[in-house]
């Protein structure tokens, strides 16, 4: 990981961190392990205690359940037309296959709606009973009855896993809109505060014990709204749109260019204003038009590098 992911983990409280200048080829080279797509850990080949790897395999019922809610759909139908043309053959070339009523279902074609009625009916375990299998085609029957259940049943488990998605991704939506709200305000907040601080900076020269309290606690609020904003380039589901992110960024940098002016004029940095400022500059550091997402990249970058700038200038 990058100089700057070490510096951020660091401040989050993580101790065991090591910056490999040659990347992934130099981890695998000093024995890490690499964590494999099943969930195994594959040791590094270098390792001496290179253990065997356990591999899990699909059962079909997974592989089945697995496949889109399309395609499922299609399977299932083509079943039953295939132990319907199954059940219509037996009638042709057996002269036994299916019964409705007190004779059997003939090889032609009223026969062949016959047995792919009967298909369906036995796919859907309805049982009307108006149709029955003659010998041992009942087997067939029972096959294709459960064989249509666990399919059936899957394609009933996508619809709903669907509808969950769909109701899931509302509430991320509604979350996000909530977020972004919040960020704005609290922005907006800070800038109101930033610009008490200056213009009392303004009439005293030297602020107050109060008014440098009241400084502290804006630049934690500040750093708590910085790492929002952070996250929503970086962690973030939903992620907004240009606009938002324009006007974001545009309170960003007022915030920090109030920030840069105060701190110009302060004498000396108390411990706790010089630990928010330090991590609000690492922070804004890291939004650059070469980090974050290629989407926001071309448009914002400008505004992204201003904000570096101002973040080298806090620190």
């Amino acid at each position: 990981m990058g100089k700057q992911a070490v510096g951020l983990l660091e401040e989050m409280g993580y101790t065991n961190l090591r910056y490999y200048v040659g990347g992934m080829a130099e981890w695998l080279e000093n024995g890490g392990p690499v964590e494999c797509e099943n969930g195994a850990v594959a040791p590094s080949p270098n390792s001496s205690s290179a253990a065997p790897i356990a591999t899990h395999r699909l059962s079909w019922l997974e592989t089945v359940a697995s496949l889109a809610l399309e395609r499922l759909i299609v399977i299932w139908l083509g079943m039953i037309v295939v132990f319907g043309v199954i059940y219509w053959a037996a009638g042709a070339g057996m002269g036994m296959g299916l019964q409705a009523g007190s004779s059997s279902v003939k090889a032609d074609a009223q026969g062949f709606v016959t047995a792919i009625y009967f298909s369906f009916v036995t796919a859907l375990s309805i049982g009307y009973g108006d149709v029955v299998p003659l010998g041992w085609f009942r087997l067939v029957a029972i096959i294709e009855g459960a064989a249509g259940l666990l399919i059936f049943g899957c394609v009933i488990s996508k619809l709903v896993s669907r509808r969950q998605e769909e109701l899931t991704e509302e509430i991320h939506r509604t979350t996000f809109e909530d977020r972004l709200d919040r960020v704005r305000t609290n922005l907006h907040l800070v800038f109101s505060d930033l610009g008490t601080v200056q213009q009392l900076q303004a009439e005293q020269g030297v602020l107050p014990e109060l008014v440098l309290r009241r400084l502290e606690s804006t630049v934690r609020v500040f750093r708590g709204e910085l790492q929002a904003v952070h996250d929503l380039l970086y962690r973030c589901r939903v992620m907004p749109d240009e606009e938002n992110m324009e006007s974001l960024l545009a309170n960003l940098i007022i915030c920090l260019q109030g920030l840069v002016d105060i701190d110009n004029s302060l004498p000396s940095r108390s411990a706790n204003l010089n630990a928010g400022l330090r991590s609000i500059s690492n922070l804004a550091n890291e939004i650059c038009g070469e980090c974050v997402p290629h989407v926001y990249a071309p448009g914002l970058k400008e505004s992204m590098d201003q904000i570096q700038e101002l973040a080298r200038k806090i620190a």
